[in-house]
């Protein structure tokens, strides 16, 4: 049985996942330009870009004439799960690339601070995943707002 505190706490996450959700369908725009931009947003969240990768949604979205509001919204509605993400993109790289997988730092080929902490599996699970998690956020969410239309 929960307790009162916890009680109040799944209210509290329930009325933040609601409000988020109906700022999002409630934006006035083609159903498509929304799903493209909450599906850049998520996308977003895969790369090591932590803290710039709303404004980043945001001028991208803009770049590429989606929804802006909707990137920036996704983007941030997705940092809670920035940790899993990229726990995500290690094991996804680490599956497709290999265990004995070691980053060249030769000086004649520099690599980049990033992608030296990283790692190179790293960096190919997170295009592998962002590339999944558009695709499976922007059909349902394009779904959902068309069947809202009607």
């Amino acid at each position: 049985m929960l307790t009162l505190k916890a009680k109040e706490k799944w209210r509290h996450l329930k009325n933040y996942l609601q409000a988020k959700y109906n700022q999002i369908i409630n934006l006035p725009d083609a159903p498509s330009r929304i799903a493209h931009g909450v599906a850049l947003g998520a996308a977003l969240d895969f790369f090591p870009i932590p803290l710039i990768s709303i404004p980043v949604a945001y001028l991208l979205a803009r770049l590429i004439r989606v929804n802006a509001v909707a990137a920036a919204l996704s983007a941030a509605f997705f940092k809670w799960a920035v940790p899993f993400f990229y726990a995500l993109n290690y094991m996804v790289g680490r599956a497709l690339i290999g265990d004995d997988v070691m980053v060249a730092t030769a000086d004649a080929h520099p690599v980049p601070p990033a992608i030296r902490e990283l790692g190179y599996p790293f960096l190919l699970g997170a295009l592998v995943d962002a590339s999944l998690a558009w695709l499976l956020v922007y059909f349902p969410v394009r779904r959902l707002l068309e069947s809202r239309q009607k």
